[in-house]
């Protein structure tokens, strides 16, 4: 099951606006130019402080070419884990691969948002 939160922009003012929630989160680009309104997941995780990680994440990406996130907040740390390891089985993103590089298929989400 894909991402249930809102698509939001991967800026300094979105992220500092995040409170510091449990939550699981995705990373994801848009394809542009030619289907805007599509995300390819680069990246999954989950956090007991959504904004902090968020910040984070801006300071020093996992991963190149972040403009969009998604997150779901979710109280407990197992509840977490367990749906965070669902979600890279849904969306294999290239982040959380550890193997060699170009050897994984990210899967995309379509928004009901317009882009930006």
């Amino acid at each position: 099951m894909p991402f249930s939160g809102n698509c939001s922009p991967f800026d300094s003012s979105t992220l500092n606006a995040l409170s510091d929630v449990g939550s699981v989160y995705g990373l994801f680009k848009t394809d542009l130019p030619f289907r805007p309104d599509h995300y390819t997941c680069l990246f999954v995780g989950q956090t007991n402080e959504l904004r902090k990680r968020m910040l984070e994440h801006y300071s020093n990406p996992p991963i190149i070419g972040i403009t969009h996130f998604f997150a779901e907040a979710i109280a407990t740390e197992e509840q977490r884990k367990q749906r965070e390891k669902e979600l890279i089985c849904e969306f294999n993103p290239t982040g959380n691969n550890t193997s060699a590089a170009g050897h994984n298929d990210p899967r995309e989400v379509r928004s009901v948002f317009n882009s930006y």
